[in-house]
């Protein structure tokens, strides 16, 4: 069983897609894509009637949903629908005393625990690691990929974890994709001239090994072939 990435061609690249159940990592550099590859999963996935949980460590759960519906995506819908739930864990926010805030990403305990409970879902991203690693150590982002990667193999589910490029050490960076049963590289040229997706790991599967360009257009990400 595969799940899409909601991109064709990156789904080619894959072999079908990701396998079920694994992980990926999609570790690009800023302004590469990273995030708008998360959310195109969870877009995809969320609309072919899976359950997936986004949880927004980065940004707030309303910056997430206006940056989707940008790309044309009725994602409030799907919410009503209880296909996608966004959870909020924003490490920038102020104030906590709001019912909907779901978390505490400054306390890592409770991190833990707000993202074990919504694992009764089948599809999940955690966007991202570096935001974690930056706040609790790299020690600690590193067990909880563990964590989540484990909890996938056990409730048959699919993950990603987004992670910045060039912010960690090049150790963890090398961890992180060996914790992982697939990881996707992004990387731009200098001088901003264009964007590469790599493939550096699967599991479970083959893929088209290669440097690939990408685009974001007001649709998403777009593979150049």
């Amino acid at each position: 069983m595969r799940a899409s990435m909601g991109i064709r061609e990156l789904d080619e690249i894959l072999n079908g897609g990701l396998p079920v159940p694994s992980a990926l990592l999609i570790l690009g550099e800023v302004g590469t894509g990273k995030t708008v590859l998360c959310q195109q999963f969870a877009y995809a996935q969320a609309k072919s009637g899976s359950r997936c949980t986004y949880f927004c460590v980065d940004h707030s759960p309303e910056h997430v949903r206006l940056n989707m519906e940008s790309l044309g995506w009725n994602v409030r819908m799907l919410e009503e629908e209880g296909s996608i739930k966004f959870v909020d864990l924003f490490v920038g926010r102020v104030e906590e005393s709001d019912e909907r805030y779901q978390g505490n990403a400054r306390d890592y305990d409770k991190l833990v625990s707000s993202i074990k409970k919504f694992m009764h879902n089948d599809k999940f991203v955690i966007d991202s690691i570096s935001a974690i690693a930056f706040l609790h150590g790299e020690a600690k982002a590193y067990d909880l990929i563990q964590r989540f990667h484990g909890w996938l193999l056990k409730t048959e589910g699919v993950g990603i974890i987004s992670a910045v490029k060039g912010m960690h050490t090049p150790e963890f960076e090398v961890a992180m994709q060996h914790a992982v049963g697939n990881a996707i590289v992004l990387e731009g040229e200098e001088g901003g001239e264009g964007v590469y997706l790599r493939v550096t790991k699967t599991t479970r599967t083959s893929h088209i090994k290669g440097r690939f360009g990408i685009e974001i257009d007001r649709k998403g990400v777009k593979i150049l072939l």
